[in-house]
């Protein structure tokens, strides 16, 4: 390609949403490699999509990103706002069943206001952080703020067209100019054109459900659900079946999500009348549906899918998809924008590597292993991700179904309607008629619910009071699958026994993953080769008071050049052994009992010195990649040569 000027950044970033910009503050402000965002969109987006920071999200904020982390708890809505899940027929006073779905061992403080000790307390053991509800498109807007703070800037109105791989580089024709870069990474989303011009195919079912969402303010509605607040709202009524999600309290945002047939204009077939109607209805189920204030701010569809890129890299793992642009998921679990948060945790650190391998003409060959390995890893726990996430949307059909409300008879209604037969045949008013005559003898019935006279009603009610009682719904938290997944180890079952319980944890070390999920039911930590590094609180040597997690210590090994560092932790004992066998390029950690913080042979240590209190997950040693994860552990038997053995394999993508 002639006329390509080679950029002084060493990678592109096609698309500036919440997986792009953390990406790219990962890349620059973290590794100090170059980087340009480009985003054809002039403004971040102000339509609420997903709304569920998970444990491990949160974690790798705090770690990397501890400013951008303390603005988003500050900023997220108090636990007791969101721990619960309601079924109801109508909002106000149809309540049919209410979860908490924190369990037990978080506890509960009613009203509290102190919002970061509600759940980091309970989760202490656990985690140096919580998850949070916060809408994505406040998080962008944050990240979007935190990136220009960092001198990470975003190019709007500038979009990828084409790409050329070349033995220079990848030459990439972007909307005003074309540029060479050495990596090119899509975070353009689910309808990528990165993925588009590099051919890579989406793997999965059709789309699983149609669904328009409706953004809107409501005080009235807002007033009643400070009383008895719940994050999701499932309502079922003879008007409408949907799920109000209260997206912020305090300025009182809603979003609706109403399933549909498939629509070319959400906006035209759902117009702002109607859905108003329909909110109302939601509300209050008809009656007194003029006292609930509505402001509709914005009208969306969508397609629920469950689906994955064939690749996740291309042209010798130079070009990569992250985010939507390499998988969807159903929403079910609130795994879509944390996945994709985690892709650029896992793929950040192996890109900045191989870049700084490349400057200093070190083993190029290594550096490419290195990146294979984002695919090999990222596509493996995608693929595990779809199914948890199809086993959670088939468990939100059971309520549904308790009720009579069959997703199946939807669906057969649906293909009915796409016949040539019935679409040459019949009129346009006539199919309209047809269907909304359909879809109101078959949700008819529910007005039962709300009548405590009628035998069918309180019979339907029990049943859902029964399925959502026992954890046999949707549920919220995911500890097996937000913490608890291994690149070694990525085959999980998802079974109902473990994910009736998935909201349940132990802070104490777990044997084996079949020990969790047969015996024990509830989650804890494991220290295993491709998990995560478990949590332990850690003091220093130094007497400073601030104590640190195991999470932090590999960005806490970064130096001036910001290359990204592998941690060996090793106990007081193996290390007093290895003393001076080990390579000089490691970060050594040396781990010791809180009681031995007087022992003055502690002095003759010559590497970094933490104590800890409790330590039910250590082995003598363990290798720690710069993403925290476990490269390779050892018991006593552990040498000098078997743990430059496992770095140099870990360098290279190796578990």
């Amino acid at each position: 390609m002639s006329g390509v000027a080679k950029t002084s950044s060493r990678v592109l970033i096609a698309g500036g949403g919440p997986v792009g910009l953390t990406l790219g503050i990962l890349l620059q402000h973290v590794y100090k490699i170059p980087v340009d965002i480009v985003e054809r969109q002039m403004q971040p987006t102000q339509h609420p999509q997903a709304h569920f920071m998970n444990l491990r999200t949160m974690e790798i904020l705090r770690t990397h990103l501890p400013t951008l982390h303390d603005r988003v708890l500050d900023a997220a809505a108090p636990p007791h706002q969101w721990r619960d899940y309601v079924y109801c027929s109508r909002v106000i006073h149809g309540e049919l069943a209410r979860i908490d779905q924190f369990g037990p061992d978080i506890k509960s403080h009613a009203s509290s206001p102190r919002f970061r000790n509600e759940l980091v307390e309970s989760l202490d053991r656990l985690s140096p952080t919580q998850p949070v509800h916060f809408p994505q498109h406040k998080f962008e807007s944050l990240l979007s703020d935190y990136a220009a703070e960092c001198g990470v800037h975003i190019q709007r109105g500038e979009e990828l067209k084409g790409l050329h791989v070349s033995p220079d580089g990848i030459d990439v024709t972007l909307t005003q100019r074309r540029e060479r870069y050495d990596y090119v990474i899509g975070a353009d989303g689910a309808h990528s054109r990165v993925r588009s011009l590099l051919q890579i195919p989406m793997e999965g079912p059709p789309p699983l459900q149609s669904l328009v969402n409706v953004h809107f303010t409501s005080h009235a509605l807002t007033h009643h659900a400070r009383t008895a607040p719940a994050m999701l709202y499932f309502v079922f009524n003879p008007s409408v079946i949907g799920v109000l999600i209260a997206h912020d309290l305090a300025k009182g945002e809603w979003v609706f999500q109403i399933p549909c047939f498939p629509i070319a204009d959400p906006q035209a077939e759902y117009p702002l009348r109607r859905c108003v109607e329909l909110i109302q209805q939601a509300a209050t189920g008809g009656a007194d549906a003029g006292a609930i204030d509505v402001t509709i701010h914005s009208i969306g569809g969508w397609k629920m899918t469950a689906q994955v890129a064939r690749d996740y890299a291309a042209a010798g793992n130079r070009l990569f998809l992250v985010g939507d642009a390499a998988h969807q998921f159903p929403p079910a679990g609130g795994f879509g924008m944390n996945t994709g948060i985690q892709d650029a945790h896992n793929l950040a650190w192996k890109v900045a590597l191989a870049a700084r391998d490349e400057q200093r003409q070190l083993d190029t060959k290594g550096a490419m292993s290195l990146l294979a390995s984002y695919h090999t890893e990222r596509h493996t726990v995608a693929k595990a991700t779809t199914q948890l996430s199809l086993r959670n949307f088939e468990r939100t059909l059971r309520v549904p179904s308790a009720l009579h409300v069959s997703y199946d008879s939807a669906k057969q209604l649906n293909t009915l309607t796409h016949t040539s037969l019935f679409q040459r045949w019949l009129p346009t008013a006539m199919q309209t008629s047809f269907v909304a005559s359909a879809i109101a003898a078959g949700s008819a019935h529910l007005a039962t619910l709300d009548n405590p006279a009628s035998a069918f009603g309180q019979r339907l009610k029990r049943r859902v009071q029964e399925i959502v009682g026992r954890h046999q719904a949707l549920g919220m938290l995911f500890y097996h699958a937000d913490i608890g997944y291994s690149y070694k180890r990525p085959n999980i079952v998802w079974s109902d026994v473990v994910l009736d319980h998935a909201h349940r944890f132990c802070a104490e070390r777990s044997a084996s993953p079949e020990e969790n999920a047969t015996t024990t039911r509830l989650f804890a930590p494991r220290l295993e080769i491709g998990g995560r590094m478990p949590h332990l609180w850690l003091s220093p040597r130094d007497g400073n008071a601030r104590v640190v997690s195991t999470l932090d210590l590999p960005q806490l090994a970064l130096r001036d050049d910001a290359t990204p560092r592998f941690v060996l932790l090793v106990q007081r004992a193996t290390y007093a052994r290895l003393k001076g066998t080990l390579s000089d390029g490691l970060d050594v950690v040396v781990l010791a009992a809180k009681t031995d913080q007087d022992d003055e042979s502690i002095d003759d240590v010559d590497a970094t010195v933490y104590f800890f209190e409790r330590n039910d997950v250590m082995d003598a040693a363990v290798l720690v990649r710069p993403d925290g994860h476990v490269a390779c552990r050892w018991d006593d038997r552990v040498s000098a040569t078997s743990i430059a053995s496992a770095w140099h394999a870990a360098q290279h993508g190796s578990l």
